[in-house]
């Protein structure tokens, strides 16, 4: 082979190596846009949806009272200041006893001991007495107790102790909240039948489900200290009332 023809062989290698890249590539863009068609056809279409809030309520007679007692006492001296709390808190002690209330149901809150300053003319503090204060937390369980609870601790005629607040609760609300919930999902699916209804569509299953977060739901009722400073003969009636338990529920539903 000579020269020209050995070029000339090597020209049209190089233009078929050429133009058949060019084939391959045009080739595999249209595998790549077959293929995308396909997908696309293939795919659904957006889901259309519908999203509502439920609630349900249940109202409950509480079964459980909590009462937070705070035991204060100020004094000269740090440990007479203590030495009467002290006094004061173990009276208390055996009346809970007394009421059959078990240990369990008993929580020291807050202990605190700190000196009460005063300020001088020039301006030097100095320590005016010394305060002890002792929070504790009870549970009463028997509700017809709980006047009686109260009355016992004010005759103790110290004037240390100071009834903060009483709430009322729910010892297993379990229950309650699975009704409560069933509720709450019911009332979703009816506004969403509604809402459907309107614009002539029919739902489907839901897609999502959200119960929301709610605050506590005991009942608080707030004691004042001169009522409860007065030492009565008639027996203190307190009415328990009932507890609103709320479940609250997202739904998002499918249109079908």
């Amino acid at each position: 082979m000579n020269i020209f023809n050995y070029r000339s062989f090597i020209l049209v290698m190089v233009i078929a190596i050429f133009f058949g890249n060019i084939s391959l590539i045009i080739d595999n863009r249209n595998q790549n846009d077959s293929t995308s068609n396909q997908q696309k056809i293939q795919s659904p279409t957006d889901t259309r949806t519908i999203k509502v809030n439920g609630s349900g309520i249940v109202n409950v007679v509480p079964d459980i009272a909590s009462i937070n007692i705070n035991v204060f006492s100020q004094k000269k001296t740090a440990s007479s200041a203590r030495e009467s709390a002290a006094q004061s808190m173990q009276s208390l002690m055996g009346v809970f006893k007394k009421f059959g209330i078990e240990d369990n149901d008993l929580q020291t809150k807050n202990y605190s001991l700190y000196p009460e300053y005063v300020y001088e003319k020039n301006e030097i503090r100095r320590i005016e007495a010394f305060n002890v204060s002792n929070n504790l937390y009870i549970i009463i369980r028997d509700l017809d107790d709980l006047g009686a609870v109260l009355d016992a601790s004010i005759e103790l005629e110290s004037d240390n102790i100071r009834i903060d607040n009483i709430a009322f609760n729910i010892d297993n609300d379990k229950l309650y909240k699975i009704n409560a919930r069933k509720k709450a999902i019911d009332d979703a699916l009816m506004k969403a039948k509604e809402i459907a209804n309107g614009i002539n569509q029919e739902i489907g299953l839901p897609i999502s489900i959200i119960e929301l977060v709610d605050m506590p739901y005991s009942s608080p009722i707030g004691i004042s200290r001169v009522m409860m400073a007065e030492k009565s003969s008639t027996p203190t009636s307190i009415s328990p009332g009932q507890i609103v338990i709320e479940v609250r529920v997202d739904v998002t539903y499918q249109l079908k």
